[in-house]
């Protein structure tokens, strides 16, 4: 059926203009669309494209010269146009296929006529696409979470870049996975992005396929070596055949032929966590660093993730800059200096932050002295003059400019990103509840293993001292509590016990599907729900259960991180109480000397640290042989805490308020953030009300509040759909509050930016008899029969999708009415209340109208045509200027900056300035063509 050569467009993305097949590769095919200079595949089992030919009498090009076809044939699946008497031929795969390839009134009313509500239908999706593509925030609505300053402000900084590449050094607990999720959402729904890879720590490769999946809806294929080997029964590269895939860095590094196959398949945007286990030397640098770094190379965008990224040292934080930008980043004594200067202005950002205030010092500061260092570039500068003239415990607006101009000079085009605790602020206290529990016969084992039970057949388990004082302290409890333990098979007997024992508790664990840990999760959040929920540690990743305060650790994991991932459950902005640590263990055992080194060495319960493995391998050989009984030294606890304290000092040290202020400016993350709140559910209440119907899905509406609706959605027996995305058989609640749907997993979070909300968009537009509907209009004002006919135009133009034309002219809808002698009646109407009054008219009936009325039709509809042109001229000026103005700002912004800031290139403001050219260009070759009418005959009212 698909041949390399032949032309086809998407249903789904039609704005990409005509693509032409470039490529065969077995179960898929490859198409190249010109005019958006961009690339897709697609399976060969795929049902979103349309064929594209021409007919006789059509027009095409080749060679800049326009021809006519005389005569159309398709041999072996290539069709060929004759174009001239000379019997000259032109094969599909060498013209240049025009944009507007056939006639377009003829082809719709060719249509089979559809209900009227389509129309209607077509135009209000159209008008929400428009809306959505112009957006500035456009990728960054459909996050199933709380919308964090932070997080909001460093996504969209970073995404909107021509390229992406940072790195996220947040402090634990922040939600690094989150940013860098917002970051690749937003560059896949603006076109930025097809392809993606996320290598991991082999612990963290089931959080990161969660969080991608249960956040941004955005399914990702894990290849780890279990799965490669299945995957290499073939002969096929499994990381081509995926367009985004998990893969533990430490096995694909040490794995050759997997190696290969990863940097084979090309990639364009890169994430690795835990980046500062990539260790460099000058000389071996080792081979995950080398992985990386070819990775780094080939693709357009890296997100490095780290929360200690220069704890390894300042050369090797370096090398893992360079991976960033290798240009800027040549030099390592440059560097150093850079960083000096750095450090300057992030000490006088913190000497002006106090002033900040409403209530700031009365007693004002020296200002040219102050900013003497930069006393040239900034004394004509206004915020710089009312510093000089204003009177004291005034300067706060100033002051705030001021800091922002800092900000400016040296954080414009910088890699680097870090958000601390102290700086966002809300985070909930911590305390420790422990209870050191004596042993019994049964739990020796608990002596010399780290997991007591592992050594005892579960016929003994109920003789574990924690089970006894769990039922003992959940007895006693009212508030809900999440219990963590290491096993599948101990989150299941203790699940099991509780239940036996009257709790109202669930199990959440790795052995059930993940349809059945949502539901667990749900029960759990639920008020009326379970009182406990027990998880195995995969409980501790990529979930968030801050509605409840009380944490028991039924056992201490062996890593700090993943002790820290448990806490973070509970321990989240958002948290409105406390967070109480309950710690049981049994006495003299590997649990109880761990639970020392944790709270007595790392006070690692209480606080945050993202510097407990640096402690652990410095002690390494000694808290091995401490945690297993070989040696109880009392001064290793003394001296790890001492080492501990003095890397945190030094951290603190470091800490570099400009940075931080960088990594997030307040207000404009609050602008942010009121915009998403403005637009992620705007007028979706309805429009769901209106698709489910179109498509006979079953749709019960649950909350009919628009910003605050829910749906329960599930496939109807006569359902226009094959299936729906996300949505079971048995059905699904989508819910449009955020912070509820937030809470709860069993439910999907809808905005504009929901998968299922975006194909039912699609299908919309790409259901054909839809273009062509009728209806009568009851009124006494006109004769019984008067003709009146509605169209729909759109105005679009192609780019590739960095130019970011669509924020200044999506593609967009004007709609027409007018009676049959070409008289406009649009202007005295809105498009809504006009069809208020229609009603709809059989199949049938329509089709004789049609029929009868088509020459007229055509007439009327070249008159429509005619008048489009007239009315989409202002609109295209205006988004010519919008687009101009828009670019223009950012060049004179960046252009100013340069003087003072090295990291904005010459090559930087050339391509932003080719970019703008090359925009107003494709303006100017915006197309209008004729998408839906709706005929209408006037009857007598009833």
């Amino acid at each position: 059926m698909y041949q390399t050569g032949q032309r086809w467009s998407s249903r789904n993305e039609p704005d990409l203009g005509v693509g032409m097949i470039i490529e065969k590769q077995g179960k898929s095919f490859t198409l190249h669309f010109p005019d958006a200079e961009a690339d897709r595949q697609y399976a060969n089992t795929q049902t979103s494209l349309v064929r594209r030919t021409l007919t006789v009498g059509d027009q095409l090009h080749f060679q800049d010269e326009t021809y006519t076809v005389l005569e159309v044939e398709e041999i072996d699946g290539l069709i060929e146009y004759r174009i001239s008497d000379d019997d000259d031929w032109l094969e599909e795969s060498i013209i240049q296929f025009p944009r507007n390839d056939k006639n377009e009134l003829d082809s719709l009313l060719a249509l089979s006529p559809a209900r009227r509500m389509w129309f209607d239908l077509r135009r209000h999706t159209l008008e929400h696409q428009a809306a959505h593509a112009a957006s500035d925030v456009r990728g960054l609505m459909g996050l199933k979470a709380e919308l964090l300053p932070h997080q909001i402000y460093l996504a969209h900084d970073i995404a909107n870049r021509p390229q992406a590449r940072a790195l996220l050094c947040d402090e634990v607990g922040m939600g690094k996975t989150l940013e860098a999720g917002l970051i690749l959402h937003h560059r896949l729904l603006n076109g930025l992005c097809k392809r993606a890879l996320i290598l991991t720590p082999t612990n963290l490769q089931h959080q990161w396929l969660v969080e991608m999946l249960r956040r941004f809806h955005q399914p990702f294929s894990l290849i780890n070596e279990a799965v490669y080997e299945d995957y290499m029964e073939g002969d096929d590269n499994p990381f081509e055949q995926q367009p985004f895939v998990i893969a533990p860095i430490d096995w694909a590094s040490q794995h050759p032929h997997a190696t290969q196959h990863m940097l084979e398949a090309s990639w364009d945007m890169v994430i690795v966590d835990e980046a500062h286990h990539l260790a460099w030397h000058p000389e071996t640098p080792s081979i995950g660093y080398q992985v990386v770094a070819r990775l780094a190379a080939a693709s357009e965008s890296l997100l490095l993730l780290s929360a200690t990224p220069e704890q390894t040292g300042e050369r090797e934080h370096f090398s893992r800059l360079q991976l960033l930008d290798a240009d800027h980043y040549h030099s390592f004594e440059r560097y150093q200096a850079q960083q000096q200067e750095f450090k300057q202005a992030a000490e006088l950002a913190e000497l002006l932050l106090p002033y900040t205030q409403q209530d700031a010092p009365a007693t004002g500061l020296n200002w040219p002295e102050v900013f003497a260092a930069y006393l040239e570039e900034v004394k004509s500068k206004d915020w710089f003059i009312s510093l000089t003239t204003t009177s004291a415990g005034q300067y706060s607006e100033a002051v705030t400019e001021a800091i922002s101009w800092l900000i400016d000079r040296h954080g414009t085009g910088r890699e680097m990103f870090r958000n601390t605790r102290a700086a966002v602020g809300g985070f909930p206290s911590r305390h420790l509840h422990s209870y050191p529990l004596d042993n019994n016969e049964h739990f020796v084992s608990a002596n010399h293993h780290v997991l007591p039970e592992s050594e005892v057949a579960d016929g003994l388990w109920e003789q574990d001292p924690r089970w006894v004082w769990l039922k003992e302290f959940l007895e006693c409890q009212a508030d809900k509590v999440l219990v963590i333990c290491h096993s599948a098979d101990m989150a299941q007997w203790l699940n099991d016990q509780l239940t036996f024992a009257g709790f109202q508790s669930a199990d959440f664990h790795e052995q059930m599907p993940l349809i059945h840990r949502d539901r667990a999760a749900a029960y759990f959040a639920d008020e009326e729900g379970a009182q406990i929920l027990v998880c195995s540690e995969i409980g501790s990743e990529g979930r968030n259960f801050q509605f409840s305060h009380h944490l028991v650790m039924y056992d201490l994991p062996e890593h700090p991180d993943l002790l820290e991932q448990r806490i973070g459950r509970l321990d989240r902005l958002g948290q409105l109480n406390d967070v109480q640590i309950h710690v049981p263990y049994i006495k003299e055992s590997v649990q109880q000397r761990l639970f020392h080194w944790y709270h007595d060495a790392l006070n690692a319960f209480c606080r945050t640290t993202g510097s407990g493995d640096k402690v652990e391998e410095a002690f390494g050989d000694s808290l091995h042989a401490y945690l297993h009984g070989q040696d109880d030294d009392a001064d290793l606890l003394q001296e790890a805490n001492l080492y501990h304290e003095a890397l945190l000092k030094q951290m603190e040290e470091g800490r570099n308020r400009l940075l931080e202020m960088s990594s997030c400016r307040p207000e404009q993350a609050r602008a942010l953030i009121d915009q998403i709140n403005d637009q992620a559910t705007k007028g979706l209440h309805h429009y769901i009300e209106q698709v489910t119907h179109a498509f006979n899905i079953y749709a019960d509406c649950i909350n009919d509040d628009p910003e605050k609706s829910a749906w329960f959605l599930r496939p109807s027996s006569d359902m226009m759909l094959e299936a729906l995305p996300g949505i079971e058989e048995e059905g699904k609640m989508l819910m449009l509050d955020r912070r509820q749907a937030s809470q709860r997993e069993d439910v999907a979070f809808a905005t504009w930016e929901h998968p299922l909300i975006t194909m039912l968009m699609d299908e919309v537009q790409g259901f054909d008899s839809g273009k062509l509907t009728s209806a009568i209009l009851p009124i006494a004002a006109l004769p019984e029969g008067t003709v009146l006919v509605e169209s729909m135009f759109i105005i679009e133009a192609t780019a590739h999708p960095r130019l970011k034309l669509a924020q200044s002219l999506p593609m967009t809808p004007m709609w027409q009415l007018s009676d049959a002698n070409g008289k406009f009646l649009h202007q005295q109407f809105t498009a809504d209340k006009w069809a208020e009054k229609l009603k709809g008219v059989p199949n049938r009936v329509a089709e004789q109208w049609v029929a009868a009325l088509r020459k007229d039709l055509i007439e009327v509809l070249q008159a429509h045509q005619l008048n489009a042109q007239d009315q989409a001229r202002p609109i295209v000026q205006s988004a010519k200027t919008a687009y101009q103005h828009r670019c223009q700002n950012e060049i004179e912004r960046l252009s100013e900056l340069q003087a003072y800031n090295d990291a904005i290139s010459d090559e930087d403001i050339l391509q932003l300035e080719k970019n703008m050219q090359e925009g107003l260009v494709r303006i100017d070759e915006h197309q209008i063509r004729l998408d839906a009418i709706r005929i209408i005959l006037t009857t007598k009212p009833e």
